[in-house]
Formats: C-alpha cells, sequence, structure tokens
C-alpha cells in the first residue's frame, strides 16, 4: 500500500492552500512556487515522491498540469546509501522514486533531500521513526450496530485499538479507508451480488470536493481508540496508524485543523510542502451491516 490512497484527503487540501494567505489579497502577478510532497514510510521504498509548481487562485489547477517532471532529487541517507531519483508517469501526472527498488527506509535512519527544480533548490531533513505494533486491534469482522447504538460504551469499547508508543513519539494520526465502495456481497460467506452503500446517506463531507473520498483520517495522543464516525460505508476497511516524525505532524496539523500552509512550520527549505517519514501499521478487517 502506498500513501497517494491514505494521503488523498491531504494533497488535495495541500495544493490548494499554496497560494492561500488570511486575509492576502488575490496577487496579479502571481510567481509559482515548487513544491514538493515526500513522505517515506518504514519498511517501503522511496517513492511516490511529487512535486507541483504553485498556481494562483485566479487560475484553475491541475495535477497533471502542475506536475513538475524535469526535476533533479536526491536523497541521501545515513545508512551510506545515495538515491538519484526518476520519473514516473502516471494518471495523475506522475512521481519520483529511487531506482533502487529494493532499497527501503530503515527505522531511526536520517534522510537528506536535495530537489532542483524550475530555478529552485529545495532541502530538507528527515529521520524515520521507530517501527510500531499493535499490542490490541480489531478481529477480522466488526459489527455495525445501529445508529442508536453508536454511543454505547459496552459496544464500541471492545473494538478500541492499541499499538506501541515509541519513546519520544506522542502524537499519531489514524486513519480509515474503504477499500471496496462498491461492493460489499462479495466479502460474505457466501458470497451474494449485494451492493455496498454509505451508512448514513449525504452526510459524510456533503457537498465538498472530498465527498468521494475514501479515507478519514484523525489526530490521537493516546492509543486505545475506536470511533464509528470513522465509517463512510459498510464493507472491507483498512485500519492504519501512523507514528510520524516532527516534519509529518506539523504537515498533518496544518492541512488537518488550519488548513493553512505555515512557513513557521515547514520542514522544506527553497520551496512549500513536506519531507518527512512515517511509521506504520494496519488492519484488513470487513464491516458488516448487522450486528449478531
Amino acid at each position: 500500500m502506498t500513501f497517494r490512497p491514505v494521503y488523498a484527503v491531504l494533497t488535495l487540501v495541500a495544493v490548494t492552500l499554496l497560494t492561500t494567505g488570511c486575509g492576502d489579497p488575490v496577487p496579479d502577478d502571481y510567481t509559482p512556487q515548487v513544491s514538493i510532497e515526500a513522505i517515506l514510510t518504514v519498511d517501503e521504498p522511496i517513492t511516490n515522491i511529487r512535486l507541483y509548481r504553485s498556481v494562483a487562485l485566479t487560475d484553475s489547477f491541475s495535477y497533471r498540469n502542475a506536475t513538475i517532471r524535469s526535476a533533479e532529487l536526491t536523497i541521501t541517507a545515513s545508512d551510506g546509501t545515495t538515491h538519484v531519483l526518476e520519473f514516473v508517469e502516471d494518471s495523475t501526472g506522475g512521481y519520483y522514486r529511487s531506482p533502487d527498488t529494493a532499497y527501503r527506509i530503515t527505522p531511526q535512519v536520517k534522510y537528506d533531500l536535495v530537489a532542483r527544480a524550475e530555478g529552485s533548490t529545495l532541502t530538507s531533513t528527515t529521520t524515520a521513526p521507530p517501527r510500531i505494533e499493535w499490542t490490541k486491534t480489531v478481529g477480522d469482522t466488526v459489527f455495525y450496530p445501529g445508529r442508536d447504538k453508536e454511543l454505547d460504551p459496552s459496544i464500541s469499547d471492545p473494538y478500541k485499538v492499541f499499538w506501541t508508543r515509541p519513546e519520544g513519539y506522542s502524537e499519531y494520526m489514524i486513519a480509515m479507508t474503504c477499500l471496496d465502495t462498491l461492493n460489499y456481497g462479495t466479502f460474505l460467506t457466501p458470497p451474494t451480488d449485494e451492493k455496498n452503500n454509505r451508512i448514513r446517506d449525504s452526510e459524510f463531507d456533503d457537498d465538498t470536493p472530498l465527498g468521494k473520498e475514501r479515507t478519514r483520517a484523525a489526530y490521537t495522543v493516546s492509543t486505545g481508540v475506536f470511533s464509528w464516525s470513522a465509517f463512510k460505508w459498510f464493507g472491507q476497511h483498512e485500519l492504519t496508524v501512523y507514528c510520524g516524525d516532527r516534519n509529518f505532524i506539523n504537515w498533518f496539523k496544518q492541512v488537518t485543523f488550519t488548513r493553512q500552509y505555515n512557513t513557521n512550520l515547514s520542514s522544506v527549505v527553497g520551496g512549500l510542502g513536506t519531507f518527512s517519514s512515517v511509521s506504520k501499521v494496519s488492519k484488513v478487517f470487513f464491516l458488516k451491516k448487522n450486528a449478531p
């Protein structure tokens, strides 16, 4: 699993924030800036690093048109490896990756980034967090109790999830992703042709660009969490907890809480965006419509 599905909501918000300032007038002579979205994941390859040029509020935005394809990106790791990234085209514009696809991000290794694009040089540093593990997670099937019982702790508390907390890391992101918004009966035993549906019609992200986003993400400082409001659909889901470095936590707070880009919290010198790293733990399960 790559970051793209989980961070679709973050990317959408972040890119639109690149030209937004609190109370600032719309400039007549806007100068585009280079923005990088680079989140390294422990035990995964260096991949899915994206470069964009920002656009003025008066212009329409397109991922494909904003993608920068001819940049020079290098990541140097404290484990002695150097990665000169290559560009890969995809349906949304394209991304950069290390040609060494066997290499995996290593916990507590420092990674230095240098990106040269369109006359700008962007630099940043991140240190990959330690691994985290489940100490208690949900089973393979979760039974939805009905809306009238969502606040009943005797029903929800047994589903609370817990994970290890590395020393020095006290803030986390937890995300719920519906893996299949169309099919439901396919995952039943025996299978049926029953289609999936939302838990509550038009209640989640109604009339917003995020209405069809399959992931809901939240910030937490504690383990032992579970909420029925994390679900938009029934069916197959993936629950993921991310333990991020300070760069990641600052980025997540901006695009989630304030929805404004704050240069004082930026981890990138010479441009916009984020260069950060996370470790994660995931669990795939099925949300069943009717409790037994």
